[in-house]
């Protein structure tokens, strides 16, 4: 329980760190390079660092979108957890293990939303890029939900919780997404995966089967880089569904848990020459780095092979007969 001092005293602070009058001349003042290509994509290796108030979070969003920006990017993907890292504004410790953690982070989600949100639309609002601004875990109606947030020219165009839960998170209570939705790139549209999303094919399918040719994937993995765990995410599911895939990565170090992945682009194996299906990785999956690519759709339309499940209704039938399905 949070003592009534405490209480008094985070109200004191965040008035000081979070107040929009803050960063709004820093705002209005930025220029950002415009009449992006939706067709190149940028994604971030970014570092795990909380910020002490909202004006340096939002010159540190305002770097990023500018190395974007200088490479053509239409489409910049933010990782997982990315607003999560203005809780420092509270200017209390983050245990990921401690439940007033937790406590903390319902006390001030109004604020972190309100915040996180006004800084991305009025960055989002000054460039024709689509901003897919990672995720923000924060306390709705008294629920605990981790949500993506896609920004263009100043508005949410969409939002969409996570649905495949870590077991850290199940730990924590988050309730899971329930709905998938697609945002227009011009003549193509893409989708959202938010991290373990990515690790289960059915969602990819149900997106793509909506018209979905490109799949963001914004990723906070608390574990160690290994290769073989992270292709199972989203260069698999540029195989199975045969789209493109973009994947972000939150990298460093919380308390015990360390934070690693490489950012990347992925397609199908037969739109790269080496079949490799990777477009595009960092180099590093512990520091800062930035990733792009651009995407040829007219390619990816002439070697995509959708894949045929019809043989899976003689594979249902062998399953039901063996296995009881209230176990499902």
């Amino acid at each position: 329980m949070v003592s009534w001092w405490r209480r008094q005293r985070l109200k004191v602070t965040l008035s000081r760190s979070s107040s929009p009058n803050l960063y709004r001349s820093f705002l209005d003042q930025l220029l950002l390079r415009n009449s992006q290509n939706p067709n190149i994509v940028a994604a971030f290796n970014t570092n795990l660092r909380f910020y002490d108030n909202a004006l340096e979070f939002a010159h540190s969003v305002a770097s990023y979108m500018t190395a974007a920006l200088d490479k053509g990017a239409g489409v910049i993907l933010f990782p997982e957890y990315f607003g999560n890292l203005l809780m420092g504004i509270a200017g209390e410790p983050i245990d990921l293990d401690d439940p007033s953690t937790l406590e903390l982070l319902s006390m001030i989600s109004p604020i972190l939303y309100s915040t996180y949100v006004d800084i991305f639309s009025q960055i989002s609002a000054k460039t024709d890029a689509t901003i897919v601004a990672g995720t923000l875990a924060f306390v709705e109606n008294g629920k605990l939900v981790n949500r993506t947030f896609v920004f263009r020219r100043g508005n949410v165009i969409l939002t969409q919780d996570k649905a495949h839960l870590m077991p850290m998170e199940e730990k924590w209570g988050m309730s899971r997404g329930s709905r998938l939705g697609l945002f227009d790139l011009g003549t193509q549209k893409a989708g959202v995966l938010v991290c373990m999303d990515a690790t289960y094919y059915e969602q990819s399918r149900i997106l793509e089967n909506m018209g979905a040719r490109l799949l963001l994937v914004p990723s906070a993995n608390p574990a160690p880089f290994y290769l073989g765990e992270q292709i199972r995410g989203a260069w698999a599911r540029a195989q199975t569904s045969q789209v493109f895939t973009v994947q972000s990565f939150l990298v460093g170090k919380l308390g015990d848990y360390v934070f690693e992945g490489k950012a990347g682009v992925y397609a199908p194996h037969d739109y790269t020459e080496d079949l490799s299906g990777i477009v595009a990785l960092s180099k590093k999956y512990n520091q800062e780095e930035l990733v792009t690519a651009v995407l040829d759709y007219e390619r990816l339309n002439r070697v995509r092979q959708p894949q045929d499940f019809r043989f899976q209704a003689e594979l249902s039938k062998f399953y039901q007969s063996k296995l009881p399905l209230d176990r499902f």
